[in-house]
């Protein structure tokens, strides 16, 4: 009887001090910890296409992430509150958002990287059917970022 007790004792106690089961799946998902990096962020299609042709390192894509949900998030929440879609207010608030979003993103680009994204934008609005040309502070067309593109 001192056995079983003992062995349920040891058992009980081995329980108490044992990683539980959702620790040791969250162990075992952890590549890091075995030298093995984790998953490299990247971008939405929307992003590829002004970042073609572009080589941006794994902080500058956390970067270009960062603003682009800082930017649409408050774009989303003015049309979220915007009574008229078509009002020339709104649409002037989303174009200074948009902006600065760009400006924001050149910010963080090397010298190749800015005048590439500049040719990338030229082709992008172009594309949308943008009827000028991209100048740095330049306004442009209005254009919903998140509507699929035509071919």
């Amino acid at each position: 009887m001192h056995r079983t007790f003992r062995n349920a004792a040891i058992f009980v106690a081995g329980l108490a001090f044992a990683p539980s089961l959702e620790a040791q799946q969250a162990a075992a998902m952890d590549h890091s910890a075995h030298g093995q990096p984790a998953a490299r962020p990247k971008l939405d299609a929307e992003l590829v296409e002004h970042f073609k042709g572009i080589e941006l390192s794994d902080a500058q894509v956390k970067q270009v992430l960062e603003i682009k949900a800082k930017h649409h998030k408050a774009m989303d929440a003015l049309k979220k509150d915007a009574k008229d879609q078509d009002d020339p207010a709104l649409k002037a608030a989303l174009q200074k958002h948009m902006d600065a979003e760009h400006t924001e993103f050149k910010s963080m680009l090397t010298e190749d990287q800015s005048r590439l994204f500049d040719e990338n934008m030229k082709s992008h609005h172009k594309a949308e059917g943008a009827k000028h040309e991209m100048k740095p502070g330049a306004k442009h067309e209005m254009m919903k970022h998140d509507a699929p593109r035509k071919p």
